[in-house]
């Protein structure tokens, strides 16, 4: 493959872990926080696209290699799924034709015509009597790797038949020329991988599923309407293929449900049930056809989300079917060649010795049996599991959620224990949810009297409380008498992504009162230095008046003194 199926947005991916839980082969590697699909374990079921709750799983478009091609001129002929008239409101295939025409295409046709010869290959295979038994058939391209990758003894099981895919486009590339720039569209993740197949590279050129179609339809203002449809008796049933048993059908082969000869089995989980019956033998049926997804084609990944779901899709491809169409039957003597190979693909598994896996398990407190508590919450479905996982580099040791949450509770319980400062914990309606022994110690109470009680029950003035709750805003180190003998600088921040708020207080009362000692020392000595200036200044006043009397009256008996010297001098 030329580059990934599947990719990653890491931006998005949130360590929920889900695309790992639903994993059926385990092909994803949790790396720092964030997962990637290992292609070489990957079977391209698409569960991790459909299910990823923050769709952060991508599959790259095939619409600008298609359009580059259009305009160097190449016929671009589109070969489409049966699934469609689950997608596209079409009463006949001519709907969804003329709209592909007005984005450029030269041509399109159904599928259903490979899905024709195919059927009847399998059963001219099956009536040999001469295979192995019971025959599993080959349409479905995950199928296919699930065996090839994680099943290779029962490859012999394997009926040696291309998909309808492959055997469609084979009468396309015949019919259209050297020219011709085949594009598969369809409900199928997998056919993205299988197009890059040894035996068929440069056959296929694209695959777009239905919802890549579509958003182009929409970019390009194009829009498939249903047109008027005629009833036919006896429509071609090749056009059922999509839906659970649609090969049976279509081969003309028994689809009872109580045949045990013919089984139909849907979905990951009944397709592992089904080869392990065939590998103990204990599965008596001649032929199984095998799909990935459950009810068939018509629930693949690409179609995830339409209302309705399987059943009503379903419904949708039955009534279609019934619409008077073309027949897609071709004569035997014009079938492209059917025959196909399979490999060994098998990854091989290193193994750990038992000390090892101990190891693992240890650095997560699973020291005995009863610790490994196999919750699966990490996607894997045994601690055991988790651990050779991550030996392999698949998972992160610290992917267990348990032993996560026991840390951070422990850690959060020792800054909880040896902070100076009180914290309390309390939920947007103001409900104490937790208290640090300081806490405890400040307004002497025990956490447990105290839980589930309103916070009022501690502190009187909730203003601050308020305002943090409603606007968002933290606030820091705001000076409270939080009682009449309890002072404290308060902060009260909010819990991002949780209805908690989180209140340190630091409590400063000690330190309040002796500033109010200070103060009131500092008071006092102001006013006796008041006292003190002013009986100074009044001392300092009577002697300045005394001062001012003697001084006067020595003036006046150095005036008269002086004033006989100088009468005595005259004469």
């Amino acid at each position: 493959m030329k580059e990934p199926v599947i990719v990653t947005n890491p931006e998005r991916c949130r360590n929920c872990y889900r695309c790992v839980r639903e994993c059926a082969v385990k092909a994803i590697r949790v790396k720092e926080g964030h997962v990637q699909v290992v292609p070489e374990l990957c079977i391209m079921c698409g569960s991790c696209v459909r299910i990823c709750p923050q769709k952060a799983k991508n599959v790259p478009s095939s619409r600008l290699d298609i359009i580059r091609a259009r305009d160097e001129g190449r016929k671009i002929v589109a070969s489409v799924s049966p699934s469609a008239p689950a997608f596209f409101d079409m009463s006949t295939f001519s709907d969804l034709e003329k709209a592909l025409k007005e984005i450029g295409f030269h041509a399109a046709e159904e599928t259903a015509v490979g899905c024709n010869i195919v059927a009847l290959a399998h059963r001219e295979y099956f009536e040999k009597g001469s295979v192995p038994m019971p025959v599993i058939t080959s349409t479905c391209p995950v199928v296919v790797n699930l065996i090839e990758q994680y099943n290779p003894d029962l490859i012999p099981h394997l009926a040696p038949i291309v998909s309808p895919m492959i055997a469609h486009a084979r009468l396309l590339a015949k019919r259209y020329g050297p020219d011709a720039y085949i594009v598969f569209i369809g409900p199928c993740l997998s056919k993205k991988k299988e197009m890059y197949g040894e035996s068929i590279s440069n056959l296929i050129y694209a695959v777009m599923t239905f919802l890549g179609l579509q958003e182009w339809f929409v970019a390009m203002g194009i829009e498939c309407k249903r047109s008027t449809a005629v009833m036919e008796p006896f429509p071609e049933k090749a056009r059922l293929f999509a839906i659970e048993g649609g090969l049976l059908g279509t081969a003309d082969m028994s689809t009872d449900i109580l045949d045990n000869k013919t089984i139909v089995a849907s979905g990951l989980d009944a397709c592992h049930d089904v080869l392990g019956g065939i590998r103990t033998g204990q599965l008596n049926a001649s032929l199984v056809e095998l799909l990935a997804c459950k009810g068939g084609c018509v629930n693949g990944p690409a179609m995830a989300g339409l209302a309705g779901g399987v059943t009503l899709s379903r419904q949708k491809i039955i009534e279609y079917y019934t619409h008077k169409q073309p027949d897609l039957r071709i004569p035997r003597d014009d079938w492209p060649p059917l025959t196909r190979t399979y490999l060994d693909r098998r990854e091989d598994v290193p193994e750990f010795s038992e000390e090892q896996i101990q190891e693992v398990l240890h650095r997560v407190n699973k020291f005995t049996p009863e610790d490994e508590l196999n919750c699966g919450a990490c996607g894997y479905p045994s601690c055991r599991q988790k651990a050779i996982a991550s030996l392999r580099g698949l998972a992160e040791v610290t992917m267990c959620i348990p032993y996560m949450r026991s840390r951070s509770e422990s850690l959060r319980q020792v800054v909880m224990d040896v902070t100076p400062n009180s914290i309390i914990i309390i939920d947007n309606d103001l409900i104490i949810r937790g208290m640090s022994p300081s806490a405890e110690r400040l307004f002497k109470c025990k956490l447990s009297e105290l839980e589930g009680k309103h916070l009022s029950r501690l502190i009187p003035v909730l203003d601050d409380f308020y305002y943090v709750r409603d606007t968002g805003q933290p606030i820091y180190a705001r000076r409270r008498r939080i009682r009449e003998n309890i002072i404290a600088e308060q902060t009260v921040v909010q819990v991002e992504g949780q209805a908690l708020m989180v209140a340190i207080l630091r409590d400063i009362t000690e330190r309040e009162g002796e500033r109010e000692k200070f103060n009131a020392i500092r008071e006092e000595t102001l006013q006796r230095t008041r006292e003190v200036v002013s009986k100074q200044m009044r001392v300092a006043h009577e002697i300045a008046h005394l001062l001012g009397e003697t001084t006067a009256e020595s003036k006046t008996t150095f005036s008269h003194l002086a004033k006989l010297l100088q009468e005595d001098g005259d004469k």
